[in-house]
């Protein structure tokens, strides 16, 4: 039996990401300095690599992808995707919508 992927071992793509970071404003008054947390979205993306596949051939064939971040070397923990939830983003995708996320002051962890 031959059954075919969508993706292949080795296949990159990227994922949005959004995270939320806190810093702090500073404000002079009358010789008096104020602080203020203020909460910002920083839009990025992430680079994920396929890098096995799993296939589970019974009534119904079931493909599942262990995907690493290529970004993060210490991250040994592969994480696992049904093939109907990878989306095959180009950089300039996953940026874009990244950014769309950002402006509603959402975090966002796509894969």
């Amino acid at each position: 039996m031959i059954i075919s992927t969508k993706y292949d071992v080795g296949h990159t793509f990227y994922v949005p990401r959004v995270r939320k970071q806190t810093t702090q404003q500073e404000l002079h008054f009358e010789g008096e300095t104020w602080y203020k947390d203020i909460e910002i979205y920083v839009p990025s993306v992430a680079v994920k690599k396929v890098v096995y596949i799993e296939i589970k051939a019974g009534r119904h064939i079931g493909i599942v992808y262990g995907v690493k971040n290529i970004t993060d070397e210490v991250d040994l923990i592969s994480h696992y995707y049904p093939e109907a939830n990878i989306n095959n983003y180009t950089e300039e995708e996953a940026m874009s919508v990244a950014e769309e996320y950002a402006e509603e002051n959402k975090e966002y962890f796509g894969n």
